[in-house]
């Protein structure tokens, strides 16, 4: 495989956790809502902040390859 792609896939899985334990509203068959089930139905949201340095440092890596994919070939 390209570097590219493999950078594109790590990427893609480093990042889908954020999406994968997110949670939707408390509907009314019960689905949804809070995890620990303990009777709040109060909708809960899924806090991104813990792990916020790990894109910053992907955002960075990326950065730097394509500045120097582009310094290498002009």
């Amino acid at each position: 495989m390209k570097p590219i792609i493999k950078f594109y896939l790590f990427a893609f899985l480093l990042v889908s956790d954020f999406t994968l334990f997110a949670q939707g509203p408390n509907n009314d068959d019960g689905l949804g809502g809070n995890v620990e089930g303990d009777g709040d139905v109060t909708p809960t949201t899924a806090p991104i902040n813990s792990k916020i340095f790990l894109l910053v440092i992907t955002a960075v890596f990326f950065a730097f390859y394509t500045y120097n994919k582009k310094t290498k070939r002009a």
